[in-house]
């Protein structure tokens, strides 16, 4: 996902919002999804496989009734890594995320 691909207006229609009111609701995801990434964050450096998963869901969630489907996608790929316990090797994941949460918040702000 880039800053150019993200269409608030046609992601907003799909869900039967107006524009600032998809941007409201984009900005709050970002907002809670940082705490997320904190926690899950947390969760890896804690060897805490249940805390990850719940901290992925979460975000898995939000991104996906948005329509931030690799954002979603994404974040589904740590939460099955947590569900099978296997949370040693989810850098990469954990960086697509704070990448994309940055691409997201930087299209909000243009």
């Amino acid at each position: 996902m880039t800053e150019e691909n993200i269409d608030f207006s046609t992601m907003a229609s799909n869900l039967g919002f107006d524009e600032d009111e998809f941007k409201e609701v984009a900005q709050l995801l970002i907002t809670v999804s940082l705490t997320d990434l904190e926690n899950l964050e947390q969760g890896i450096k804690e060897n805490d496989p249940d805390k990850v998963k719940d901290a992925a869901h979460s975000i898995k969630g939000a991104a996906g009734n948005l329509g931030f489907t690799e954002l979603s996608n994404c974040a589904e790929t740590i939460e099955n890594s947590a569900r099978s316990q296997q949370i040693n090797e989810l850098t990469s994941h954990v960086m697509t995320i704070k990448t994309q949460l940055q691409t997201i918040s930087s299209a909000l702000s243009s």
